[in-house]
């Protein structure tokens, strides 16, 4: 599969909403606050921190984003948290989610990010392997920008940067 993975800015909010809207339909419960976002949220999170979209020649087939945060030692806005990586069903299983976290993180280091945390949804326990494997570890004293407090708390994950990353 030759897929383009572009960081984009908040001119392509439209563009990285849509596709979230349509990959996470049918994923997640109708509460979740994926379907509370416009394109004018989406674009002051990419103002905030950045985002990726996934290309298959012109198609768009997935997205990522991230905010920056205070990190866990109140380091304030030193920190990303990952934001809805997805792709289109017909594009998952082939470790590009791994390659969309990896350029969100490049994004974030760029942008003086000493680590990033995100959060797995409790009904995808799968994803907790994913992000272990991405070098992440849990950890439960995450805070997120956008928690449902209609949903069951999600597992917080974190990662440290280092000079190898």
């Amino acid at each position: 599969m030759d897929l383009e993975i572009l960081s984009v800015g908040p001119e392509h909010a439209g563009a990285v909403h849509a596709v979230t809207r349509v990959i996470w339909t049918g994923r997640v419960g109708k509460t979740s606050t994926v379907f509370r976002e416009t394109p004018k949220t989406v674009a002051a999170q990419i103002r905030s921190g950045g985002a990726v979209l996934v290309l298959d020649e012109e198609d768009v087939v997935g997205s990522g984003r991230f905010v920056m945060v205070p990190g866990p030692e109140g380091d304030d806005g030193k920190w990303m948290e990952v934001k809805r990586i997805g792709l289109l069903p017909d594009y998952t299983g082939n470790d590009i989610g791994a390659e969309i976290l990896h350029v969100l993180e490049k994004l974030g280091r760029y942008r003086g990010a000493g680590g990033a945390q995100l959060a797995v949804r409790k009904d995808q326990p799968r994803l907790v392997e994913v992000y272990l494997d991405c070098g992440y570890t849990l950890a439960d004293d995450v805070q997120l920008t956008t928690h449902n407090p209609l949903a069951p708390s999600p597992i917080g994950m974190r990662k440290w940067f280092t000079e190898e990353d």
